[in-house]
């Protein structure tokens, strides 16, 4: 049976591998910093930007660092620390002491799940709402007052009837309404009604079309003067057309069963939502991988060595899924968890194989 690891070295291990993951996450948020301050310099430069704007949209940006540097910094410190003490002896000491190596995985693991835990609450709520004020900065610098949001090809089943727009823009002008381009109306009985624009207005719902054409099953067609359709759903035009990457995990929950209950298309939010946990739990997996690896490591050289391996073949993957989802080959959920859940799969291998030797 293997033994318990001593708290004074569990605690040891999760103080080293703190500190380590601190300083992780601070290098990689000044990397990123850097990165966006070069993209977006001569913008700042033009629009006369002062050091506290400045300071504001990085500050904006601080939780999208974290996002990506959270799963960096956990491998960077798990790797590291587990390289030191190789190079120190102490896992031959731990060893030598009763305590086979892998069990220094428990400890790690629950640090890992806190830290995930941080995770989904920085991926799922505080990015969001900073990306808000991150886009409302910006905007302010380019517009007397934020542009149109829009939505292209929207479709909506009401009862037996389906309601489509080519494009659903905010109206700046009228606060809580939506101008609507390219209108099919497809109704119960099979008349269809077009139009070339109309207004989306609610509280009642409906949809204000202007005069357009009307096609009645085995009628010619006719021209049909302006007229106002019920669009009978719980949906209201500011929700519709908020920017997914601006909702937090519950709005984009009550999104999707909006969308569901309207019988459009909600793959896009479904893939955001569980990419976002996905994210999150990576952070967990890199601390299973990591610390496989790391009780074969010889040095800090090598740790810092297969954390850019690890984060390079992760990416790569997720990049991947992400494009299999776009073409169709991936479910929106099997495309957010399959990185994370192939590379666990790898790492309990490991670990598996690690207690065989």
């Amino acid at each position: 049976m293997l033994a318990d690891v001593p708290i004074r070295l569990a605690r040891s291990l999760v103080l080293e591998v703190t500190g380590l993951f601190v300083l992780g996450v601070a290098a990689v948020a000044l990397l990123l910093s850097v990165d966006l301050l070069s993209v977006l310099a001569r913008f700042l430069i033009e629009q006369d930007a002062s050091f506290e704007q400045v300071l504001r949209l990085l500050a904006a940006k601080v939780p999208w660092f974290l996002h990506l540097g959270l799963p960096v910094a956990a491998t960077f410190a798990v790797l590291v620390a587990g390289g030191r003490m190789a190079r120190d002896s102490e896992l031959k000491a731990i060893q030598a002491g009763g305590v086979p190596p892998s069990r220094l995985l428990v400890p790690l693991l629950a640090w890992g799940a806190a830290v995930s835990l941080a995770g989904v609450a920085n991926n799922g709520v505080l990015e969001p709402r900073a990306e808000r004020a991150y886009q409302e900065i910006i905007d302010g610098f380019l517009y007397a007052r934020p542009p149109a949001a829009t939505e292209r090809d929207a479709s909506f089943v009401v009862g037996g009837a389906i309601f489509h727009a080519a494009r659903v823009r905010s109206d700046l002008d009228r606060p809580g309404q939506a101008r609507l381009d390219g209108v099919l109306i497809r109704a119960e009985d099979g008349t269809i009604r077009t139009a070339r624009s109309g207004r989306w207005v609610p509280d009642p719902s409906r949809w204000e079309l202007e005069a357009g054409w009307r096609v009645t099953p085995g009628e010619d067609p006719v021209r049909a003067p302006p007229e106002t359709v019920p669009f009978e759903l719980a949906l209201t035009p500011d929700a519709t057309l908020a920017r997914p990457n601006t909702l937090t995990l519950g709005e984009l929950s009550t999104r999707i069963e909006e969308r569901r209950a309207a019988g459009a298309d909600a793959g896009d939010l479904r893939f955001d939502l569980h990419r976002r946990l996905a994210d999150a739990a990576s952070t967990l997996v890199f601390v299973l991988a990591a610390g496989s690896l790391a009780l074969r490591l010889r040095g800090r050289a090598a740790g810092v060595a297969w954390t850019i391996v690890l984060i390079a073949g992760f990416w790569a993957a997720w990049t991947f899924t992400a494009s299999l989802y776009e073409q169709g080959v991936l479910g929106p959920v099997a495309a957010a968890w399959a990185t994370p859940a192939a590379v666990a799969a790898v790492a309990l291998a490991n670990v598996a194989r690690g207690d065989r030797t």
